[in-house]
């Protein structure tokens, strides 16, 4: 009877060996299988799975914030175009400059005070200058020319040159006669020169000259006014003023 228990208990000991140990080969087997498992999924799995995952294992919710990948966010700036603003600049209105002023040549401006002083006398109206003869008068020739013409109410006389003291007297002569002699004395010299001066004015003008700076002045053709007729001229010059 004891042998047949003793058999019985190492018989009953080796089958619980047995059995223990196919229990650790499948658990073994099992937990090698999980493993491939989820080495071979885990590169596949979202963060979703793997939170899942996480949870199934009793995994600290510390290492599944760890294990959850942080998407960084950006949000999209818009830059503003500084769109440079050009403020229109109004140009100052540069004003003309002004004509170069002509001083006057000291030695005519002489001469015409002399001619003014002797009793030749153009009037507040007339003016004179120094500049081209041309521009208002024929072309002229010689060291020193004159011309006086007359517009608007107004006398001028351009100089040119260097003019001597008898065609300056000459020059203003002849703007008194312009601005002052009457028709009767224009006829009676035109008919004493008789188509030998210039013109009717000229020998009027020579004849003013001849009184009162004493001399011909040369300027009015081949005319020469007598004394006599000078005296006149000058006597009569005004009767129309």
């Amino acid at each position: 009877m004891r042998t047949r228990r003793g058999r019985g208990a190492v018989v009953g000991v080796v089958a619980i060996a047995l059995a223990s140990v196919a229990v650790a080969m499948a658990m073994a087997m099992s937990t090698a299988g999980g493993a491939r498992s989820e080495a071979t999924s885990a590169p596949r799995r979202t963060a979703t799975a793997a939170v899942h995952a996480a949870t199934a294992k009793n995994v600290s919710p510390a290492i599944v914030a760890a294990v959850t990948p942080v998407i960084p966010t950006t949000t999209p700036t818009t830059q503003a175009v500084a769109i440079p603003t050009t403020t229109p600049t109004t140009q100052a209105a540069v004003p003309a400059p002004a004509p170069a002023a002509v001083t006057p040549d000291p030695a005519i401006a002489t001469m015409v005070a002399q001619v003014e002083a002797s009793g030749i006398d153009p009037g507040s109206n007339w003016s004179w200058s120094i500049g081209d003869t041309a521009t208002h008068c024929t072309a002229m020739s010689g060291a020193g020319t004159g011309c006086t013409y007359g517009t608007g109410g107004q006398e001028f006389t351009i100089f040119a040159g260097s003019p001597n003291l008898a065609l300056v007297a000459h020059e203003l002569a002849n703007a008194e006669t312009q601005n002052d002699a009457v028709p009767t004395l224009m006829n009676e010299v035109a008919t004493a020169e008789g188509g030998t001066s210039w013109s009717p004015t000229d020998a009027v003008a020579s004849c003013l000259v001849e009184h009162f700076m004493g001399f011909e002045d040369d300027a009015a053709g081949t005319w020469q006014c007598s004394a006599a007729l000078g005296v006149e001229v000058a006597a009569h010059i005004h009767d129309g003023a």
